[in-house]
């Protein structure tokens, strides 16, 4: 047998040669894949990506919608918005704003109604304004599961710390987390009430986070509730309504005011005229009476009466086309109101405001009757410092009340000024005095009526007022009554607006001041003369307090009355003045009411729902490790819970960035061909007990290959998927 040669004895076999080269290859394929897995195990595990999205999702997204809409709605109002106010301030009237009603449930309802009295008014159209603010509760349902992916980094570190620290007591069971799962999904009310149910039928202590989410998805429904009512209430209380508008008048050019007419009051009110009993010896006489000359039988006389008195009348009888007196209460700091009587224009209404100069009256009195002595067999009557002989005489200055020649049956009026409160120094008394007037403010008086009222056999309507001696029968079986009275007359300053004498916030628009002591001689001469229209105010305003059932009633009746003839009869001395302020109001516009106590309230709900989720957002990045905290709350979803319990093990240990990697239809790794061999698939089967289980991969093929679709499932596949064991 031939043998081989050296060479051919060291050449290996074909076969030899292939299974060293096999052999060298798998080593070198091993090596390398050692070597891949050795620096894959030095890469760091990738985590699931999107905690800083979630987080800054779950801030901005509540705060843009209520930003965008907030700053829309407030630019809209403030842009067209307009100043109601535009007159002077001395001149701002009250207005709805400036009103409030004491009654708390009468304040409560209006407010409900109309939205308070606070209100800006715009050019704009109130069913857009009401549309655009209702924009933000028409959002927020959609963003709630946003809100809700916050919370779910806190039920993700709850849960991690309390598997990591072996405290079971404080995991959720499975039907909790299912509780949990649908609380942080956030669609609608229904979890709420499924957390409510368990614990009522339960009795069983929710674990956290499950009150946590619980509170924030509560937060969540009711703000947003509240943000509903909100809009509804500013929308039904946003109205358009006819406004009035002020327009200031840089130039007063109307005539409102009253003073002095220098023509006939100039610098030195008072002239010298002989005295009314005695021609040799000169009086001062104030500017306000007039004298004429006139010849009676040959004779020739001078006459006194009231300056301008053809339009002193006419002020005092109301039918005037220049003047009329108006009157309005005032008290000073601290003091009780007084009534006043002012000379004003005829022209004053409800669309010129305006601030003007004027004078004023204001008399207080008090009966007197029961502090007087009447001597009944002389019809006279002796009060204080001071003696009439009869109830006829007038108070004439500088005659004698001897003189009084009037009927003793007749009506009669008269009074009596003096230096003093006291009443102890009368003025112009008697034909000798050479000092006929009040050089005084304020201005002292006695006044007394004779024949008011009438006397009645029928009625008792005064019997109170004679059983306290209030009222007395004269010696000729009149009825008389005495008052002791104090008038003061002012320079006053007074605002007009809408219509009255300006009264706002307890402040009023009069501003008197004590004239000096010559207007106390200018308005009290028409009297002290008894001048016709003099006498007439007298008596007119005697008959009218005579009628009054209470001496106070009586006393107010008469100064009231007094005040008005005083500024009255020296109407004509007054001369119209321009007005110090103007503003007409007589411009009217339909105009958006917008309440500001709806507006508010409904900016500061939408206010709280969005920085609480910001504050939200804040405390999860800084409590929660949200990176880590990820891990959990992506699987805290179907996402999560699906492929945690229907695909196999070895895919659920991998470490993945999203959560959908773990799901094998996804896996980049393989082909499709090998995607569709080794995809789990899920169905439903029924078990032999009756109750129907979810089956997927390995032991669904067991059940088809086993007992068909329709088959009931047994035995070991039955074991595995009872014991979980579901891929």
């Amino acid at each position: 047998m031939a043998q081989p040669s050296a060479s051919e004895a060291f050449k290996p076999s074909i076969t030899e040669e292939k299974s060293y080269s096999t052999t060298t290859t798998t080593s070198t394929v091993q090596e390398l894949k050692s070597s891949d897995a050795a620096t894959e195990s030095q890469k760091p595990a990738p985590k699931i990506q999107g905690a800083l999205p979630d987080l800054f999702l779950g801030a901005l997204l509540p705060c843009v919608p209520v930003v965008l809409v907030t700053a829309l709605l407030l630019t809209l109002i403030f842009r067209n918005r307009v100043n109601l106010d535009q007159g002077w301030p001395l001149l701002h009237a009250p207005t709805q704003e400036d009103i409030y009603d004491p009654n708390i449930f009468k304040a409560a309802l209006q407010i409900k109604q109309s939205g308070g009295h606070p209100a800006y008014y715009i050019r704009f159209n109130p069913a857009v304004l009401a549309a655009i603010a209702s924009w933000t509760s028409k959002i927020i349902p959609f963003i709630t599961s946003s809100s809700m992916a916050v919370i779910a980094f806190f039920a993700g570190r709850r849960i991690l710390n309390a598997t990591r620290d072996k405290k079971p007591g404080e995991l959720p069971t499975p039907h909790q987390m299912s509780i949990l799962i649908n609380l942080l999904g956030g669609a609608d009310v229904k979890p709420l009430w499924d957390t409510f149910a368990y614990r009522l039928e339960n009795h069983e202590r929710l674990v956290q986070p499950i009150p946590l989410a619980a509170s924030a998805l509560s937060f969540i429904v009711i703000i947003t509730l509240l943000i509903g009512a909100a809009d509804t209430w500013f929308a039904a209380s946003t109205k358009p309504m006819n406004v009035e508008l002020l327009t200031r008048h840089l130039q007063p050019n109307n005539t409102f005011g009253r003073e002095l007419n220098p023509a006939m009051c100039g610098g030195n009110i008072w002239e010298k005229r002989p005295c009314p009993s005695n021609s040799q010896t000169l009086c001062n006489y104030p500017c306000s009476i007039d004298h004429w000359n006139f010849t009676s039988e040959g004779s020739f006389s001078v006459k006194e009466g009231i300056k301008a008195a053809q339009s002193a009348a006419e002020t005092l009888l109301g039918n005037s086309y220049v003047n009329q007196i108006q009157n309005t209460s005032y008290g000073a700091y601290q003091q009780a109101p007084q009534q006043y009587h002012y000379l004003a224009d005829v022209g004053t209404g409800q669309m010129l405001d305006f601030m003007a100069n004027t004078s004023a009256v204001s008399t207080q009195c008090k009966v007197a009757t029961q502090d007087c002595q009447i001597e009944r067999n002389k019809d006279g009557f002796s009060c204080y410092g001071y003696t009439s002989p009869s109830f006829t005489f007038q108070g004439d200055v500088g005659f004698d009340p001897a003189m009084a020649a009037a009927p003793s049956n007749m009506s009669a009026t008269g009074i009596q000024f003096f230096k003093d409160a006291a009443l102890q120094s009368p003025i112009g008394l008697g034909n000798q005095t050479t000092e006929l007037f009040s050089v005084q403010n304020p201005i002292h008086f006695l006044t007394w009526s004779k024949g008011f009222p009438p006397i009645d056999t029928i009625t008792q309507t005064f019997d109170a007022m004679k059983q306290g001696k209030y009222l007395q029968l004269s010696s000729s079986g009149d009825n008389i009554f005495i008052l002791n009275c104090t008038a003061s007359i002012y320079t006053t300053i007074y605002a007009w607006a809408n219509g009255t004498i300006l009264a706002a916030n307890n402040t009023s628009g009069f501003y008197p001041t004590l004239a000096s002591p010559d207007y106390g001689a200018i308005y009290s001469a028409p009297f002290a003369i008894n001048s016709a229209l003099g006498h007439l105010a007298l008596q007119d305003a005697a008959a009218l307090a005579a009628y009054k059932t209470t001496p106070q009633d009586m006393a107010d009746k008469f100064a009231d009355e007094f005040s008005r003839a005083a500024v009255a009869l020296t109407a004509g001395i007054m001369q119209p003045s321009v007005n110090m302020l103007e503003q007409s109001r007589n411009n009217t516009e339909l105009l958006t009411r917008v309440p500001k106590i709806p507006l508010y309230f409904l900016i500061s709900l939408k206010a709280v729902y969005a920085l609480g989720s910001v504050a939200v957002a804040v405390l999860a990045w800084v409590l929660t490790d949200p990176r880590e905290a990820q891990e959990v709350k992506a699987r805290l979803t179907v996402d999560g819970l699906m492929s945690g319990f229907l695909e196999p093990t070895e895919r659920q240990e991998k470490a993945v960035e999203k959560v959908k990697e773990i799901y094998g239809e996804h896996d980049q790794s393989k082909t499709e061909e090998e995607k569709k061999e080794e995809v789990s698939k899920v169905g439903i089967q029924q078990t032999d007990k009756g109750g129907w289980v979810w089956v997927a991969g390995s032991v669904l093929k067991e059940v088809w290959t086993g007992f068909g679709v329709g088959g009931v499932v047994k035995g070991e596949v039955a074991g595995a998927v009872m014991s979980g064991k579901l891929g």
